[in-house]
């Protein structure tokens, strides 16, 4: 089982050369198991939380409307939201085409110990995970060849994107992005196994005419060569430029559910989310939510008693990763909550899930198969168009999951 995992990274290329040690992860033939239940769950989450970033995409404009009668406390309070930690630039990008969603939607999951999902993210506005989750659905087409699974991230992207009539897309990254260059690699391969003519332009190497007509997979963060924003802003703007993520930063904000769930319980807040999106769909997304509050002196309403037996994460409203995270138990989180009170508004304070530990093998480097328990879990979770396109798995023996050399990397299969 060894060499079919090891064929799987050597030919997706992942760890070619020094790559080895900067994206190195643990092989492991084990799976995610989801039941029929948790995969009717994910199923009924995808078109809910669609009404939702649908509800936000129109609030938005309002809330950006100068015109419009915005100026009451909830209103000024969802721009800060939808503005933070966002680069001026987008604030344009993010008023046009109000009907544009996500195509691609990425959610992070934690499975409590009753074993329900918890959302711990709402991400629309991020490509990242893309290659890693072919990589899950490569690991387990290898080691669960007959078992039920989802079709895979990439293939729902190419049915989408042949929909459209095209048969090409270009993943155009920004410099600081170049660490995950492999991993676009890995995704790029997989499309054209689909029939995609898949194109990775970076940003230092990008023309203008690179854009005409093009399908981006997205529009990202630049702060080298910004004046490329003009051609992009203007191709989006007269819908010469096509996005299958488009230009809504705001749509991959953990204030967004901090909004969502308004715990800090704002009675205008609520009027405002009950106009814009329908109330099952609103009720059904926060019954995933864990507690969270906007953290920030721009922040209003309740604020959760930390002296309770709950548990809380301080995170950054925009971050990747486990950067910017602070565990309510840990010494350095009371010093974090007094800057992040001091901020304007960007952080969240959420309930922390008890994360419900799982066994798992893996192979040491001599090839040795271990099984251990207490492996934490962050369950990634890829929407297209509203429906569950795959799942993966990244798993650590610590609470703070994120990618690492200890980490497993793993597909999903359904029973």
């Amino acid at each position: 089982m060894y060499n079919l995992l090891q064929n799987v990274i050597t030919e997706s290329g992942i760890w070619n050369g020094p790559q080895f040690e900067s994206h190195k992860f643990l092989l492991s033939d084990s799976v995610l198991q989801i039941t029929q239940e948790q995969k009717t769950i994910l199923e009924n989450l995808g078109p809910a939380i669609n009404d939702c970033l649908f509800g936000l995409s129109h609030i938005a404009i309002v809330a950006y409307d100068k015109d419009a009668n915005y100026n009451r406390d909830a209103w000024r309070l969802v721009q800060k939201v939808f503005a933070t930690g966002i680069p001026k630039m987008y604030h344009e990008f993010q008023k046009q085409n109000v009907r544009e969603l996500p195509k691609l939607l990425k959610v992070d999951l934690m499975l409590d110990i009753y074993g329900n999902f918890k959302i711990a993210e709402i991400d629309g506005h991020n490509k990242h995970g893309l290659g890693y989750s072919t990589l899950g659905m490569l690991f387990r087409q290898q080691t669960h060849k007959n078992s039920l699974a989802f079709s895979g991230v990439v293939c729902e992207l190419a049915k989408e994107i042949k929909r459209q009539g095209r048969n090409e897309l270009v993943i155009f990254y920004a410099d600081q992005e170049r660490f995950y260059l492999p991993e676009f690699k890995v995704a790029q391969k997989e499309f054209v196994k689909h029939g995609i003519a898949c194109s990775i332009i970076s940003e230092t190497d990008a023309k203008e005419t690179d854009f005409k007509g093009a399908l981006l997979l997205d529009i990202p963060f630049l702060y080298n060569r910004v004046y490329l924003y003009e051609a992009l802003m203007s191709g989006y703007r007269d819908k010469e430029i096509t996005c299958i993520i488009p230009p809504k930063p705001f749509l991959g904000s953990k204030g967004v559910l901090a909004l969502l769930r308004n715990d800090m319980q704002n009675e205008h807040l609520e009027s405002i989310l009950k106009t814009f999106i329908k109330t099952s769909s609103l009720e059904l997304v926060r019954s995933h939510i864990p507690e969270t509050y906007l953290i920030g002196k721009d922040a209003s309403g309740i604020l959760p008693d930390l002296k309770t037996t709950k548990r809380f994460v301080l995170k950054e409203s925009i971050s990747s990763g486990m950067k910017g995270i602070f565990f309510s138990d840990e010494h350095s989180f009371k010093d974090a909550m007094k800057t992040a009170k001091n901020a304007k508004l960007n952080w969240i304070l959420q309930e922390e899930v008890r994360n419900q530990p799982q066994k798992f093998k893996w192979y040491t480097d001599t090839e040795l198969l271990m099984e251990s328990s207490g492996w934490f879990m962050r369950v990634t979770a890829h929407f297209v168009n509203r429906t569950i396109a795959d799942v993966i798995v990244t798993a650590r023996q610590d609470r703070a999951v994120h990618g690492a050399k200890d980490c497993l990397q793993l597909g999903t299969i359904i029973v």
